[in-house]
């Protein structure tokens, strides 16, 4: 069983003749949207219809849909390599079995209970699906129940997933470290900071500032991988001020929830510059080379900071603000002037030939960014999400040191809940600031943090100094703390 991936743009070059592109827009495929075909090629209807269900399940993250797929396939060519069965007819013994190759088996075959629970997870929800269609009777492995607060009734959860000892590693990167995977990596330079002639980065000033924008604001890679170039006229600071705010498209945030970031002005400096040079030399080359013929394009015009125009399939242009289209949606736009020629996609991020960049081609160039690293002898690895957790470290570090500070200064009460004092109101702005729905997703950053003891023992001690004997006068005012 192999993963492939649906690609408009490849069926459409297929020719005229081909209606594969209005089969999938009649069955709502959306686009990236995973499929299995089996080792002869054989199409599982109602196993590649699980995927399709994907978001009404609550799955609406094309890299959600690519590891349930990925899990699924090894999980399907094991029972047919291995136990000759298919996921329909999987039982009890056969998931023992799986779950012996993937846990108990030699290096380099053992996978980790974290990778073990993230794939066990995958066929929970494929068999619940598969359950409620019908399609089975019963799940290859057990299930118990998870008593809810509140609750007659407990959840049922899979008995497939492991107990992880200890919290969960964040990866994330020095300033220092982060300047070098910056400049040497993904801008190309010497260690030494001199340019590279000859053989630099062709898109470093882009390359760098996505990696500052994401560094700086804590964006995921699709909220600052879907920017249009419009969306900066938005961005007009004061004089006095150091940030502006920028408003994420909602279908761009986790969970559409809509959410907003702050981008210093210095960071928002370095990729308007990007936008006004690179980006327009792009622009220019690719026109050079014959423009923008095929894809999917959806034509606008009338491009402001908000919204524009968007032709519609009957002809018709309808206003639209850009808030309200989706990622994909973004990425096709394509800006023509009054006489119907082509001028350039709108995303802020472009490709050398002139295209918008694709989530996997940021990946990609963070990999390479690391290969070049190494090569100078100062390897740093670093991924997009890696600057996220870059932000989110560094950022409750200066929380929390701010925090002290004001203890310290004697504004805030350490009488009262001197810990969520300390603590809680760092998480709760730094959740804020990540788009977290809940805050112990953010708990993890804790764990992490590179100063954590030294702060803890630094607000420790600061307690025991000012709670002496003759820092309380009355000790009925502290009646109710506890």
């Amino acid at each position: 069983m192999e993963v492939f991936f649906t690609k408009r743009d490849l069926l459409q070059e297929l020719g005229p003749g081909s209606d594969l592109v209005a089969v999938l827009d009649r069955e709502s495929v959306r686009e990236g949207m995973p499929f299995i075909l089996g080792p002869d090629g054989s199409y599982d209807r109602h196993l590649n219809r699980f995927f399709r269900a994907l978001p009404t399940l609550g799955c609406r993250s094309a890299n959600s849909w690519e590891g349930y797929a990925r899990d699924l396939a090894v999980w399907g060519r094991f029972l047919r390599e291995r136990r000759d069965r298919s996921v329909w007819t999987a039982e009890r013994a056969d998931f023992d079995a799986f779950y012996a190759a993937r846990r108990l088996s030699q290096a380099p075959f053992r996978v980790t209970a974290k990778t073990w629970n993230r794939s066990s997870a995958a066929l929970d929800k494929f068999y619940r699906w598969a359950m409620d269609e019908r399609l089975v009777a019963s799940a290859p492995f057990g299930y118990r129940e998870v008593a809810v607060a509140g609750q007659a009734s407990g959840r049922l959860v899979a008995e497939a997933k492991e107990k992880v000892a200890g919290g969960v590693s964040v990866k994330f990167l020095s300033l220092e470290r982060y300047r070098i995977f910056r400049d040497v990596g993904l801008r190309g330079r010497c260690p030494d900071g001199t340019e590279k002639l000859g053989r630099g980065v062709r898109c470093g000033a882009r390359n760098a500032s996505f990696s500052d924008l994401l560094v700086t604001t804590g964006a995921r890679l699709e909220e600052g991988g879907s920017l249009l170039e419009p969306e900066l006229a938005r961005l007009r600071p004061l004089p006095e001020e150091r940030s502006a705010r920028l408003d994420l498209a909602t279908l761009t945030t986790k969970g559409d929830r809509g959410r907003s970031v702050w981008m210093p002005v210095r960071v928002l400096r370095r990729v308007t510059e990007y936008a006004e040079v690179e980006r327009a030399v792009t622009l220019a080359r690719a026109a050079e080379r014959g423009g923008w013929p095929g894809r999917r394009w959806i034509e606008a015009r009338d491009a402001g900071p908000l919204g524009g125009s968007l032709r519609a399939a009957s002809g018709r242009w309808i206003s639209v603000r850009w808030s309200d289209l989706s990622p994909d949606e973004r990425m096709r736009l394509v800006e023509v002037d009054a006489g119907g020629t082509r001028l350039g996609p709108l995303a802020l991020w472009l490709s050398e030939r002139g295209t918008p960049m694709t989530l996997n081609s940021w990946e990609y160039v963070f990999t390479r960014a690391g290969e070049r690293t190494a090569a100078a002898g100062m390897p740093v690895e670093a991924s997009p999400h890696t600057c996220r957790h870059t932000f989110a470290i560094h950022m409750l570090t200066q929380l929390v040191r701010q925090q002290i500070a004001a203890m310290r200064s004697g504004s805030s009460d350490l009488r009262m809940g001197a810990y969520e004092r300390v603590m809680g109101d760092p998480l709760r702005i730094l959740q804020r600031l990540l788009g977290h729905s809940h805050i112990s997703s953010t708990y993890i950053y804790l764990d992490s943090l590179a100063e954590a003891q030294e702060l803890i023992d630094e607000a420790v001690a600061e307690l025991a100094g000012r709670l002496t004997e003759d820092s309380i006068d009355d000790l009925s005012a502290l009646a109710g703390a506890w």
